[in-house]
């Protein structure tokens, strides 16, 4: 079973960004330390040292996933690529994604990549999909490290 590596943390820490307070993202849901959403459904605050333990039981539970998901041998820059993206848009979403399904064909490197910069919406509360800055320049991070190996 692969496991994030140290650089696949530091993308998402950088990817979520640490907050200490509770806050309801903009789809609307609670929401703590690195985009941890379980245990934030009502205001409150954690310290740095529960971030950080929450965010090593999600990222388990992204690993698991993703290795559930995978047919194929890739490469650790490209797991922990893959492991920030599920990690944002969660595993049921990436379980039926067209970059998922591409990388388990075999198709070309950059045509899997491409489908990274697909995921830059976020669906706000009554359903409506918006293209989100934040959200390109996360995705265009998680391909250039599936493609290169490097941020």
């Amino acid at each position: 079973m692969m496991e994030v590596s140290p650089a696949g943390y530091k993308l998402i820490r950088l990817s979520e960004g640490l907050r200490l307070e509770s806050y309801k993202d903009e789809a609307g849901h609670w929401t703590i330390g690195y985009g941890h959403k379980r245990a934030a459904n009502y205001p409150y605050t954690i310290s740095s040292i529960k971030a950080e333990s929450l965010l090593r039981e999600d990222v388990r539970l992204v690993e698991q996933a993703l290795n559930a998901m995978l047919l194929c041998k890739i490469e650790q820059w490209e797991f922990d690529a893959l492991s920030s993206w599920v990690f944002n848009i969660g595993p049921s979403a990436a379980r039926t994604s067209t970059l998922i399904q591409k990388l388990n064909f075999g198709e070309p490197h950059l045509e899997i990549a491409s489908e990274f910069l697909r995921w830059n919406k976020v669906t706000l509360p009554d359903g409506t999909k918006i293209p989100k800055k934040g959200l390109t320049a996360r995705r265009e991070r998680e391909r250039q490290l599936f493609l290169t190996g490097r941020i």
